[in-house]
C-alpha cells in the first residue's frame, strides 16, 4: 500500500522520517519512481542523544539496497521545533546533530 502511494506523489523530493523503529524498513522505497530524490530523515529531533555515524552509514547502505544511492539524501527527521513548546533539545545538541548530518553525508556521498 505504501509503495502504491509513493508512486502517485508528484513531488520531486520525498522527505521521509526514518528515525525510529516505528518508521519501519526501507522496502517501500522500491515503489518510488526513479525520477525522485528520497531524503532519509534518520537523525531524530526529539532528543539530544547523538546518533552514531556508523549506524547512519549502515542505514544509508540498507536504503540503497532498495533505491539508487545517488538519489538518496540525509537529513534530520523533522524540524527541531515540532510543537509550539518545541522538543527537549538544546541549541548545542541541535548544532551537533546538524554537523553529524553534514559529515555523514560527505562520507556517504563523497
Amino acid at each position: 500500500m505504501v509503495d502504491t502511494v509513493l508512486r502517485r506523489v508528484t513531488a520531486e523530493r520525498l522527505l521521509l522520517e526514518y528515525d525510529d523503529a516505528r518508521s519501519g524498513g526501507f522496502e517501500p522505497l522500491r515503489g518510488v519512481p526513479d525520477d525522485k530524490v528520497v531524503v532519509l530523515g534518520l537523525v531524530t529531533t526529539k532528543s539530544g542523544a547523538l546518533e552514531r555515524r556508523q549506524d547512519l552509514l549502515a542505514r544509508i547502505d540498507d536504503a540503497a539496497r532498495h533505491f539508487p544511492r545517488e538519489q538518496l539524501a540525509l537529513s534530520p527527521q523533522c524540524g527541531f521545533g515540532t510543537s509550539f513548546v518545541g522538543n527537549n533539545i538544546t541549541i548545542d545538541e541541535q548544532n551537533a546533530k546538524l554537523r553529524l548530518v553534514a559529515e555523514t553525508a560527505n562520507l556517504a556521498w563523497p
